[in-house]
Order: C-alpha cells, then sequence, then structure tokens
C-alpha cells in the first residue's frame, strides 16, 4: 500500500478551508498545516501546548475538513503528522460553533466545576462540551444546555481518547453513548460499553491535606490511593 503524502491545495480549496467555521485550536492548526503543508503531533504538544494531539485533527474534522495522517521518523524519533487533503465534503454540515454566551452560562449553572471530577475552576479553564460525541450524535437543531456539560482540560482529553477507542465509535449509536459514564457521569449504565462504575474525586483547598494522609498511607501499606479510599467506605 502507497505511503500518503500531503498533496498541494488549490486557491479554491484553501479559501474553503479559510472560511469553514471553527473553535481557535482547531483554526491555529488549520493556519499551520496550510503555512507548511502538515503539522506533526510533536509540534502540537511542544509549540502549541496541545496534550491530546488527535483532538486537534478530530476538530477539522469536525468542522468538515478532509485531514489524513501519515507516520514519519524525525530525528530517530516516531510520530504522526496530520495534512489536508483536499477531498472533503464541501456539503457535510461541519459544526456549530459554541457561542461564548451559551458556554459561559453553562459553566455557570454548574458552579464552574467540572461534571467529571467535580472539581472547581476558573471559567477559562472549562471546555463547553458536547456529551454525546459530535461525532456520533452532530448537533442538533437546537442548541440546549442538558446536551452539553463543562470538562477540565484534564478530563476533556481523557475523554476523547476513551470516546475514540470505544466499540462504539465506528457504530455509533448515540443511545449507547447517552448512557454512558463520559456523557452523564451523574448518572449511567456503562462505561465505553463495559459494566463499570467511577467515583472521581478532586481534592482542592484545604481537602489537599486530607488527599496527602490517603496517599501517605498508601505508599506506607504498598497499595494504592484508591484501594485505600474504598477500604474506608466501605467500613
Amino acid at each position: 500500500m502507497p505511503d500518503k503524502s500531503p498533496i498541494q491545495l488549490d486557491d479554491e480549496q484553501i479559501a474553503w478551508l479559510r472560511g469553514l467555521p471553527m473553535s481557535k485550536r482547531a483554526a491555529i492548526v488549520r493556519d499551520h498545516i496550510l503555512e507548511h503543508g502538515a503539522v506533526t503531533t510533536d509540534t502540537l504538544a511542544t509549540v502549541y501546548g496541545y496534550g491530546h494531539p488527535p483532538r486537534a485533527k478530530r476538530d477539522l474534522i469536525d468542522a468538515g475538513a478532509g485531514v489524513e495522517t501519515r507516520m514519519i521518523t524525525v530525528d530517530g524519533k516516531r510520530m504522526a503528522e496530520y495534512f489536508f487533503t483536499g477531498v472533503a465534503d464541501k456539503n457535510a454540515a461541519g459544526r456549530v460553533m459554541i457561542p461564548k454566551k451559551f458556554a459561559d452560562e453553562l459553566k455557570e449553572s454548574h458552579g464552574f466545576r467540572c461534571a467529571v471530577c467535580t472539581g472547581l475552576f476558573a471559567g477559562r479553564e472549562l471546555q463547553a462540551d458536547h456529551r454525546v460525541p459530535f461525532a456520533v450524535g452532530g448537533d442538533k437543531p437546537t442548541m440546549a444546555y442538558e446536551d452539553f456539560m463543562p470538562l477540565c482540560a484534564s478530563d476533556n482529553r481523557a475523554k476523547s481518547w476513551s470516546c475514540e477507542h470505544c466499540p462504539n465509535w465506528t457504530i455509533k449509536d448515540v443511545e449507547t453513548c447517552e448512557t454512558c459514564f463520559w456523557a452523564h457521569p451523574e448518572q449511567y449504565e456503562h462505561v465505553e460499553t463495559r459494566q463499570e462504575r467511577r467515583i472521581n474525586l478532586t481534592f482542592q483547598g484545604s481537602e489537599t491535606d486530607l488527599a496527602d494522609k490517603i496517599i501517605a498511607e498508601s505508599n506506607a501499606r504498598g497499595v494504592t490511593a484508591q484501594s485505600i479510599v474504598k477500604e474506608k467506605i466501605s467500613r
């Protein structure tokens, strides 16, 4: 099978890509690829600070851009490289941009807490996220708060990775997503189609003293902090 390679886009394709509505993150990646022909996951991580580079690629795809991946080696290091194919469906509906006012009100309605870890964050540290991934459920005709949730950057990356590696990612059954932990951590039936339950805890402020005690006990006993918490709960 021939290796995938970046192609030279024509002026019409470039103009179309520049006109696509997309997030600031996606626009930065788009502009880098248009200027340099491609972008590596290493560049996304070291230059732009994207801890989960595939998320940037997904943003572009969600916006309607055609993006391909190939593996390359730079200075002995193996990495992925993203580039435009020029064959995206120009008639496909791209992802609807989430208005800032809507995102701000969503975060405020959740008390500026991440829906997964329940940690308290500044508004700018939270991201308004589709409960059901856009790649599975798309956008509904009317934007409603119940279809979104605020996530901290860490849990947003974790959700992206988990969803993209879930068996339902290719099946795209919306009901399966709706009943998953990553869509409704407050009430769910499964985690990525597995029978599993999670209780995510974030210790902040004065609570960190309690976390330090749990960690110290776990280190002293040679067990995980999670097992200590389970033990204390089961008493």
